[in-house]
Formats: C-alpha cells, sequence, structure tokens
C-alpha cells in the first residue's frame, strides 16, 4: 500500500469505501504482483500527526459493517513504517500493534475487539500490560 493513499484519507481527499476498495484490490492480487513497501525520505514538514479519531472512526466503521477487518493489517503496517506519519498515543500504538500483529486474545473478525479498541482510544479503559 503506498501511503499516499492513506495521506489522501486521513486529509478527507479519500472516502472510506474508496479506501477499502484500493486495499481489498491490493489484498486480492498474487503475492508476486502485490506492492511492497518503499522506503522514501521525507520532508519534515510533510509529517502528518494521526489522533486516536483517526482510529476510531475506522473501529467504528468495522463495528458498522462499512468497513472489512481484514483491510487494518496493512493500514497498520504502512503506517507503521512510514516516515509520513506520526501520533503521540500509546493506545494508537498499541491498537496498530493488534491490527498487525494477529492475537488470539483480540481477533479482529470480532466487533467486541473493535469495542475494546475504542475504548482504549477514548481513555476509558486501560490498555493491556
Amino acid at each position: 500500500m503506498q501511503e499516499e493513499t492513506l495521506e489522501h484519507y486521513f486529509l478527507d481527499e479519500l472516502t472510506l469505501s474508496e479506501l477499502q476498495e484500493l486495499i481489498i484490490e491490493e489484498l486480492d492480487l498474487p503475492a508476486d504482483q502485490q506492492q511492497s513497501y518503499h522506503y522514501q525520505f521525507r520532508n519534515l514538514d510533510s509529517i502528518q500527526m494521526l489522533e486516536s479519531t483517526h482510529f476510531i472512526t475506522l473501529c467504528e466503521a468495522v463495528l458498522a459493517d462499512k468497513f472489512e477487518p481484514r483491510c487494518l493489517p496493512l493500514i497498520a503496517e504502512t503506517l507503521t513504517e512510514s516516515e509520513k506519519f506520526e501520533w503521540n498515543d500509546d493506545a494508537v500504538s498499541e491498537v496498530l500493534f493488534f491490527w498487525l500483529e494477529a492475537d488470539p486474545e483480540y481477533p479482529l473478525a470480532e466487533k467486541a475487539t473493535h469495542q475494546r479498541f475504542i475504548r482504549w482510544l477514548n481513555g476509558t479503559e486501560e490498555l493491556p500490560d
């Protein structure tokens, strides 16, 4: 996934359904045709700060069956390897970790998992140890 795709989404230049469509297209490609992440040096003035609300919106979309949870690991991978995005929130880091790393305790296909992520992101539930 190209980080520019996520940048357009977070800047409200791409709808949630358009983002999902692009991610699913990439996920459905044969492995030898999938894009790999390419490191690019960035001007530090172009770094986009992400807030917990960006991720709450994605979790709420999963809960409303408007976004497929199988898209979340690719988003997490792109964000964590990107020099274009930053966040100053431990809850965001924790949620991205669980999106990226499969954990039987927090299955992405379960709605209760996304409800818990929202509670972490809005600070109403403690993060796991």
